[in-house]
């Protein structure tokens, strides 16, 4: 029984009371609800008991009584079974204790007062003045048989009392002497169970305080108990779980992954310079901000099944069932929208970006880290090191190729500032064929970057990092620089391609620049494709829409890169006259199924209905080949044609091919 504040304060109220003090009525109320099925079950057998002994006493009626005693006998089990009868329906039914108490009072007084006044009219007085005295036994059962409440008990043992005194004084024929002690002994006999049935009630009533005041002691303990857990489980300022809550719960979903078929991943989340943000706004604005994100987590982490906390400072934890990266990266992603969905503003970030973001590193269980905590946790953090070295707001999920080197100290940014003039940056050629043919078409150039003691960074960390900063400019201008350098000199085609940013496109003069690297190469407007990434949403911006028409215009070809797995989608393409269209290489991998054949197979009939040429990427098998010839597309690239090399290795081939 849960108590409320207002019963635990009515029993110290009644506690500080005399014992003889009249009960509080709510807390007799509960005294009675507590023992209500107890005391049904008193009645119920009781009643039988009661009954049982009453018809039982009818055999002295026989022997003491004979001239009236078919008459007490017929009246005793008629009272009894009327009583019984009325009792067993009462508790089949369900009916109230106070009623069923009634009931059982009722047939008490019935039961003595009916005998008494059929007992009257026996010529046998001589034997009734002896045998009266057992209506005593009617008095104690009224006050002490049944755990009446003292009123009822009061009330129906006073009746019976004074109609036996009565009878005694006024009717029985009996000498003065015998009925005066006859008399007294009712009165004495109502005095003393009268007292006993009040005594008990008063100690019940005092024994069920004492209970609702240990009880109050319990669940007040309990309640601190459970506030003290919650203190030391609960992160004070967001509400959220703390680190330790986290590596509990992922011990609850350890248990249970080796069980299920699914993984266990870790996201961890970090805000993107916060540490500025507080210091242009203060710290109760940090605070808010913090509070805010982490609704907005808790909203995400409900829809996708996922345990979201905090972990320390800036920093959140993301537990979540997975069943492979590519799901474990959804659901970062929808992390960092979700965040982004609230536009916070932050004026000092310094990267252009003018709201709150978030950086997200995720790992899931594997051989490798043996699912252990600690370990899974620590390639997470490895991995959000990458999304932050890498520019920021952007989604890293662990990988031993690309987060495994620790360049902590090292200035991501510095480097790609310099990157130029220190000869850190290079470029490789992937070939590009005609399907049907087998002719090579052209190449397509890819920027490389190394570190000042030669190791190789991933374009998934420099690239974003480079278009954040604003380097990716200029690198880009001396990618397409050199493209065309060696194109020029050396011939790679009947085109060579290079992938431009957005950040590029906005550039006012971008379209005039490519014009002067071409006159100074002589190389034809048509020899050079500029590939524009579908992840980004450009069509609203007025700047990139010149850029693209001013080179449409030159004859640069465009091509759209990365088709199918970004915003633009038919947008794109009614907008611009793209020359080729590169459908993302993902949609290749997923043709081990009948699904993704006939997804692939649609992308390729739409962009064929359109006008357009079709290029797919990511070619690495023989089987992927002769499935693309059937789909009818027109150009391949991959692995399986031919990987990036440098311009020396690509001329080294040519030699050996020729020779």
């Amino acid at each position: 029984m849960q108590l409320s504040a207002d019963i635990a304060r009515k029993v110290v109220e009644a506690r500080s009371r005399p014992r003889s003090s009249l009960a509080d009525p709510k807390l007799m109320n509960l005294l009675f609800q507590r023992d209500a099925g107890e005391n049904r079950h008193i009645v119920r057998w009781g009643m039988w008991a009661a009954v049982l002994s009453y018809m039982a006493y009818g055999v002295f009626d026989w022997f003491l009584f004979p001239d009236i005693a078919a008459r007490l006998v017929i009246a005793r089990i008629a009272v009894g079974v009327i009583f019984l009868a009325a009792i067993e329906m009462g508790v089949r039914r369900g009916t109230a204790l106070a009623v069923l108490h009634l009931i059982a009072a009722s047939a008490i007084v019935t039961g003595a007062v009916a005998w008494l006044l059929l007992a009257l009219g026996t010529a046998y007085q001589e034997a009734l003045s002896h045998f009266i005295v057992f209506g005593i036994v009617f008095v104690l059962g009224a006050n002490l048989f049944f755990n009446f409440r003292f009123m009822l008990s009061a009330i129906s043992s006073t009746i019976i009392a004074v109609v036996f005194v009565t009878a005694t004084l006024f009717f029985l024929k009996a000498d003065l002497a015998s009925r005066i002690v006859i008399a007294a002994l009712f009165v004495n006999c109502l005095v003393f169970s009268l007292y006993l049935s009040w005594r008990l009630g008063v100690e019940r009533y005092w024994t069920f305080l004492e209970a609702l005041q240990a009880k109050t002691q319990e669940q007040a303990a309990i309640e601190k108990g459970q506030e003290l857990v919650e203190i030391a489980n609960t992160d004070p300022l967001t509400g959220l779980r703390n680190r330790r809550a986290i590596a509990r719960d992922f011990l609850e979903l350890y248990r249970e992954w080796s069980r299920e078929n699914y993984e266990i991943g870790i996201i961890l989340v970090d805000v993107d310079h916060f540490k500025r943000f507080n210091d242009r706004l203060g710290h109760q604005a940090g605070d808010d901000c913090l509070i805010r994100l982490a609704r907005a987590f808790v909203e995400t982490a409900e829809a996708n099944d996922a345990i979201v906390g905090r972990y320390g400072g800036e920093e959140f934890i993301v537990l979540c069932r997975v069943a492979d990266t590519k799901r474990l990266r959804e659901i970062a992603q929808e992390f960092c929208r979700a965040v982004e969905q609230l536009r916070i503003y932050h004026p000092d970030r310094g990267d252009g970006i003018g709201i709150v973001t978030i950086s997200a590193g995720a790992s899931l269980t594997s051989t490798e880290n043996g699912a252990e905590f600690r370990a899974i946790l620590q390639e997470a953090d490895r991995a959000l090191y990458v999304s932050k070295f890498a520019g920021r707001a952007r989604v890293t999920i662990y990988d031993p190729r690309t987060v495994g080197v620790d360049r902590s100290s090292e200035n991501l940014t510095d480097l790609l500032t310099h990157a130029v003039e220190r000869q850190l940056i290079s470029v490789v050629y992937q070939p590009i064929f005609e399907l049907d043919t087998g002719r090579l078409l052209g190449h397509e150039t890819l920027m490389r970057l190394r570190e000042v003691d030669g190791r190789a960074i991933s374009p998934d960390v420099f690239i974003p990092a480079a278009e954040q900063s604003g380097a990716i400019v200029d690198l880009g201008m001396w990618v397409i620089d050199q493209a065309c350098a060696d194109m020029a000199r050396a011939g790679l085609g009947t085109v060579i391609a290079a992938n431009i940013s957005a950040v590029q496109l906005k550039a006012p003069n971008f379209s005039l620049r490519v014009a002067e690297i071409l006159n100074r190469h002589g190389l034809a407007p048509h020899q050079l494709a500029l590939e524009v990434t579908e992840r980004i949403d450009l069509i609203p911006e007025p700047q990139v829409s010149r850029n693209l028409d001013h080179l449409q215009n030159l004859g640069v070809q465009m091509w759209l890169d990365d088709f199918g797995t970004g915003y633009a989608g038919i947008g794109w393409l009614r907008r611009f006259e793209f020359d080729i269209v590169k459908i993302d290489r993902s949609f290749l991998n997923e043709c081990q199924t009948a699904q993704g054949v006939r997804m692939l197979h649609g992308m390729v009939s739409l962009l064929r209905s359109l006008g357009r040429t079709v290029l797919v990427e990511g070619v690495e098998t023989e089987e992927q080949k002769q499935l693309l010839r059937r789909l009818g597309v027109d150009l391949v690239q991959g692995y399986l044609m031919g990987r990036p090399e440098p311009i020396s290795e690509v001329l080294r081939g040519r030699r050996n091919l020729v020779a």
